[in-house]
């Protein structure tokens, strides 16, 4: 349940960014008879042999029309457009350069070949000039073929594999008895129960719609009781009721008189960025702690505590609130696989700082607020039995303090308070002036909201901008934990760190932005207790609402600033299947993998990738002492890292996927209910939290993984030295075993090369090949290399698309450095595919397409990258994902490969082979 945020310690920004958008809605069928399948297979028989002749009959097409045409490579560049769900053309054919690879003497006829051809050529766009524009080439027939779904924001091949995969987990839960296992059950089948009960559990919104809100309300009520109401709110003042001051025009303009603050911050950023050249770390353990103190600012022992227990409460259940604690390697110590604490700066409910300044998007976010408020304050006194002596609630934590001590021999006091001191008395403190009685609740809570979002905005602006987070040099500032403690006196660190590491108190805390800590300081000190309150709830709200039922107040709000942001019609019903198979994923998603791997995928395909990967780290070695601007002391040092790397394919060893009895042990703690949905999210997010912060002070596990097997995605992570591929990635478009190697390097060779890459791009340099983030280059190899960058970075800020009104909103090349110079990692994929070929090696043409092998190869590449997106969530994505848009991440890639150029005999001053000096070249 924890929010995304940037990360120095893993690659925080996979191969594709994870906002897990609701899915496709599909009828999936019931398991089919024995006649059934008989049908289906000579349907599937028909289908194939009606691709041959299809796509025989357009090569032939193709052939007769290249004998009336000369190819002519065109001029000019690309000026890209937000998709929209279908795109409609005149079909022209447009003739394609003469295959430059070595024609093969014979078709490929097997029926994977046949359904491969048939489906590239549905792709395809001829009306278009490759050299004009290869994206619309490659995906325009896709494009005209697809649709976004109602529920999506956005729809393209990772989506496709993704329902696949999907598809796999449904059958699986679709066999699964719905009795009980008995005593006699195997661990799989005791295993497959869980996962069928959370599934169960979520798929019945009629029961869910039944319960309501009364899950989440326990919870609030547990924060309305240690914290303090947020109903008794001050009669407004007359300046108050200015009329500018509920138009979000203007409303938001000052902000708790910290605009000086936030000013100061800025210059301190700036300092910052100025200081921390590569490979250069301030000395910050010896500072004093004066030096560090926010402001003197005082706070009552009461508030102090208040705010501890109810931060440490809220964090233990995944909620973020005022700052965020991560467990992760300490890049910059000299074992980077010791676990330690860093802070973050807090998310807010808007996807970035940017909407906190649209007017449209702050009112509507306000009537989300105020309606969660409204619906909170019907039911803040809700009745309990008094001869019961634990809520809810606590009897979870109860259970899992329980668990933790039996399991791990851990003391695990939660919640709040630890065990040890006795919590101090609370100092009473003078209550709110009450408001008038005769003012209309909702009013009341109108105002409440207003400020609340006020107190949100202020934080969210105090915060660094993510491409500063994404600098592991920016981003690393280790203080001692005593230092860390006076620079938030409004927060009992102490206490707060014996609630989650009793046992591994840590003598220092990585704070990623150190200006945070004074603004977030003023921010708590100037705000009343009655809106950090309602701060609280409405996190808590915000974080568990997509745990309630569909048709619940709650979540209708939720949903509503969902659908703004994404752009999907209002009132759309999400597809609950799709969701519940994500919620499968989230809560026990090892045991799902467990299947998908036992159904698709092979020994074969885990041993083939690998040996992909290994082939592209030697080509990547073979070209290092090649490269003009790196001198040979830094390529040894490259090559060394390269070698260092470790691969891992298909799925982990910890929990070890093909083990029951592993996925049991690892899942034991997590008390799962076919009848109880919203526990078993909250159950299963306190058992994760549990672990991670069990990991604090010890040595990181080798075997352990940060995606499932079936996961469309893949990472690197620098503190670990590690390229990790789900099984759930090597699927159709992106790899087959039955596939030529051409079309496999294109496309999962991409793949691998863009992690590779990660670990020579602008962060991932930064770290040496034990996973320590130090200077290991030659300063002039360094200036050379943060020019080359720059490069990129300039040429993808040029790259835009456009919002609902049809306004260019432009790529942040500074934010998506990092992925724009892995992506140019296809080089490398392009020269290991060459040197895997033998002398006398004879490559099987595809039916129907009269394209070389060097063409297909860049077909494979940018078939992956087929994308619709909504302009409402093109522009939210531009804003916050540190990758470029997709159909710019293949238009850029290709513009500065010279390989491509060659492969399609695109004219220099041609779209994708624009003048050499606005091209990039770095690996």
């Amino acid at each position: 349940m924890a929010e995304p945020r940037a990360s120095t310690d893993e690659e925080s920004a996979p191969l594709l960014h994870n906002d897990t958008p609701t899915t496709r809605s599909d009828t999936f069928a019931r398991p089919q008879t024995t006649r059934e399948k008989l049908f289906v297979g000579l349907a599937i028989l028909f289908l194939l042999l009606t691709s041959l002749f299809v796509g025989l009959f357009a090569s032939a097409e193709q052939a007769y029309k290249k004998e009336k045409g000369k190819h002519n490579g065109g001029d000019g560049g690309v000026g890209w457009h937000t998709l929209t769900e279908t795109e409609t053309a005149t079909r022209t054919t447009t003739e394609v350069a003469k295959p430059t690879g070595t024609p093969a003497p014979t078709v490929c006829l097997t029926p994977e070949c046949v359904q491969l051809s048939a489906t590239i050529l549905s792709s395809l766009n001829t009306s278009v000039d490759p050299c004009d524009d290869f994206y619309q080439f490659a995906t325009g027939g896709w494009q005209e073929s697809s649709s976004i779904p109602a529920d999506r924001g956005l729809y393209g091949a990772f989506n496709e594999v993704s329902d696949n995969n999907k598809k796999i987990i449904l059958k699986v839960l679709d066999a699964i008895p719905s009795d009980k296992p008995g005593r006699e059950a195997t661990t799989d089948e005791k295993n497959l129960y869980k996962l069928k009960s959370v599934y169960s559990s979520c798929i019945d919104i009629d029961a869910l719609n039944d319960v309501g809100e009364k899950p989440l309300l326990e919870l609030v009520e547990h924060i309305l009781s240690s914290f303090g109401e947020f109903d008794l709110i001050p009669a407004p003042k007359a300046e108050d009721l200015k009329e500018e001051n509920f138009s979000y025009d203007g409303a938001y303009d000052e902000s708790y008189e910290v605009s000086k603050e936030l000013k100061e911050s800025a210059i301190e950023v700036e300092e910052m960025k100025e200081a921390k050249e590569h490979g250069t770390f301030p000395d910050l353990a010896d500072k004093e702690p004066e030096e560090l103190d926010a402001e003197k600012v005082k706070f009552s022992e009461d508030r102090r505590q208040r705010i501890t227990k109810t931060l440490a409460w809220l964090h233990s259940r995944g909620v973020q609130g005022l700052i965020n604690f991560e467990i992760e390697g300490d890049a910059g110590g000299e074992d980077s696989q010791i676990q330690s604490l860093w802070l973050y700066q807090a998310s807010g409910g808007l996807p970035s700082k940017e909407y906190y300044d649209e007017a449209p998007i702050l009112d509507l976010y306000h009537s989300v607020i105020s309606g969660i408020l409204t619906e909170i304050a019907k039911h803040t006194s809700v009745k309990k039995d008094k001869e019961s002596k634990r809520d809810w609630a606590e009897l979870i934590d109860v259970a899992l303090e329980e668990a933790v001590a039996e399991v791990e021999d851990e003391s695990w006091p939660w919640p709040w308070p630890g065990k040890g001191e006795p919590e101090p008395e609370p100092e009473p403190e003078p209550k709110p002036t009450p408001p008038d009685a005769d003012e209309p609740i909702d009013e009341r809570i109108d105002r409440l909201a207003h400020k609340v979002l006020q107190f949100e905005k202020d934080l969210v602006k105090a915060g660094a901008d993510p491409e500063n987070l994404f600098n592991p040099h920016f981003a690393y500032n280790p203080y001692p934990t005593q230092n860390v403690s006076k620079a938030l006196p409004f927060l009992d660190i102490p206490t707060y760190l014996s609630t989650f590491a009793p046992r591994n108190f840590p003598e220092s805390i990585t704070v990623t932005h150190p200006p945070y800590l004074k603004a977030v300081t003023r921010l708590v000190d100037e705000t009343p207790d009655y809106v950090l309150s309602a701060y609280f709830t409405t996190r808590l709200a915000l974080t568990y609402a997509d745990a309630l039922g569909p048709k619940t107040v709650i979540r209708q709000n939720t949903r509503k600033l969902q659908e703004v942001l994404k752009g999907i019609k209002k009132g759309t019903e999400e597809n609950r299947q799709d969701v519940c198979l994500g919620w499968v994923d989230d809560i026990v998603g090892f045991i799902a993998g467990r299947e998908f791997v036992r159904e698709a995928f092979s020994p074969e395909a885990k041993e083939e990738g690998e040996g992909i990967i290994k082939s592209i780290v030697n080509a990547f070695n073979d070209k290092l002492p090649q490269i003009s601007w790196m001198d040979a002391e830094s390529a040894a040092a490259a090559q060394k890292k390269a070698n260092a790397i470790i691969p891992k394919v298909g799925y982990p060893l910890l929990p070890n996927t093909t083990n029951p009895e592993s996925l049991a042990s690892w899942y034991g703690r997590v008390e799962v209910s076919d009848q109880d949905f919203f526990g078993n999210v909250l159950r299963s997010t306190l058992v994760e939290e549990s672990r991670v912060w069990l990991g604090l002070g010890r040595q990181r596990s080798r075997n352990s993984w940060e995606m499932y097997p079936q996961t469309v995605n893949a990472y690197y992570s620098p503190p670990d030295g590690e390229i990790v591929f789900p099984a759930g990635i090597l699927q159709p478009p992106f790899y087959s075993h039955a596939w030529p190697a051409h079309l496999k390097y294109g496309a999962f060779g991409a793949v691998a090369a863009h992690e590779l890459t990660h670990a020579f791009d602008n962060s991932g340099s930064q770290y040496d090949e034990q996973g320590r983030l130090r200077d290991w280059w030659t300063k002039q190899t360094v200036k050379d290399f943060e020019e080359r960058a720059q490069c990129v970075a300039r040429q993808y800020s040029k790259f835009y698309v456009l919002d609902a009104e049809g306004k260019k909103v432009f790529v942040n090349g500074n934010l998506t450095n990092g992925e724009d110079i892995a992506d140019s990692g296809l080089a490398q994929s392009y020269t290991a595919w060459k040197s895997s070929l033998s002398a006398d090696a004879k490559s099987e043409r595809l039916p129907g397409l009269d394209y070389s092998d060097d063409q297909l190869f860049f077909l494979a590449f940018a078939r992956v990258w087929a994308q619709l997106t909504r302009p409402a969530t093109a522009v939210s994505r531009v804003r916050t994902d540190p990758h470029s848009p997709p159909y710019w991440r293949a238009v850029g890639t290709l513009r500065n490969l010279e390989a491509f150029h060659e492969a399609f005999g695109c004219k220099a001053g041609s779209g994708m082979n624009p003048p050499k000096e606005e091209q990039c070249e770095l690996w």
